[in-house]
């Protein structure tokens, strides 16, 4: 009788062990309700740092609009994050760069945030690439979704970074007097990673300029010799007619720093 009753047991745990696996087998599944769409304002650009701080490139896209479940005993509306994603062409976006698109229905590329996320695909700068774009919604432990595939050609620029003090900051480099415009405005000039000069290209009055840093007088230079050799503290520097000039500083040369003035 005591064997028979633990067989009975036996046969019972092997039927509850089946009921659970079958239980477990009926899993919630959630489904959404249409694929998300991706649209550019263009495909093609050409990125400069001197525009970084504008739009490259405005994508549209429809997100997931909701989602129904089946075999859910609580059912909610998953939150979903969407990314552009940009690979070069033909390279499947094994190793894409990812950019958070946010709530949409637009998301608004500058030309820095669109180079930086070039520079992680190893762009040549310089050279126009052929890339594609895509969306990627991922909600949930389930797998993502993705827009169809646009292209883009871009051309990536090189980050040019102008030389820093030690506190970090960058170093202004200017002309000032009445041949930009008076002795109380700077004209800023911009840094040249290649040639490590500063330069404008500018109209200029018949007038006088120093040079000076930062927009302040602690540190100016000026000619006495009119040589093209600076001097600090130096003579005021003249032009003589009215007209388009290139400004070059280049504070390396050597035994001083140099500057040339050309009419354009």
């Amino acid at each position: 009788m005591k064997h028979w009753f633990s067989r009975l047991l036996g046969v019972a745990a092997v039927l509850f062990a089946f009921s659970a696996c079958e239980k477990d087998e009926t899993q919630a599944t959630l489904t959404p309700s249409n694929s998300p769409t991706l649209r550019a304002s263009t495909n093609s650009v050409v990125l400069t740092q001197a525009n970084a701080a504008q739009t490259a490139i405005t994508y549209t896209w429809t997100p997931i609009s909701s989602f129904s479940w089946q075999n859910a005993s609580s059912e909610y509306q998953p939150a979903v994050t969407y990314t552009i994603q940009l690979d070069r062409q033909g390279n499947n976006f094994a190793s894409p760069a990812n950019i958070s698109a946010g709530n949409g229905p637009t998301t608004a590329l500058t030309v820095e945030a669109l180079n930086t996320s070039l520079n992680t695909l190893g762009l040549a700068p310089g050279t126009a690439t052929p890339l594609e774009a895509r969306l990627r919604a991922s909600y949930a432990a389930n797998a993502p979704l993705y827009s169809e595939v646009l292209p883009l050609t871009a051309t990536a620029y090189r980050v040019c970074v102008a030389p820093r003090d030690a506190s970090g900051a960058e170093i202004v480099w200017s002309i000032i007097g009445p041949a930009g415009v008076d002795w109380d405005t700077d004209v800023v000039l911009t840094y040249d990673c290649d040639t490590r000069t500063y330069g404008t290209t500018r109209a200029l009055n018949a007038g006088e300029f120093k040079f000076r840093r930062n927009r302040d007088w602690g540190t100016n230079y000026g000619d006495d010799g009119a040589d093209g050799a600076l001097e600090l503290n130096g003579a005021n520097i003249t032009v003589a007619a009215a007209g388009n000039y290139t400004i070059k500083l280049d504070l390396n040369a050597t035994p001083k720093p140099t500057f040339t003035l050309t009419r354009r």
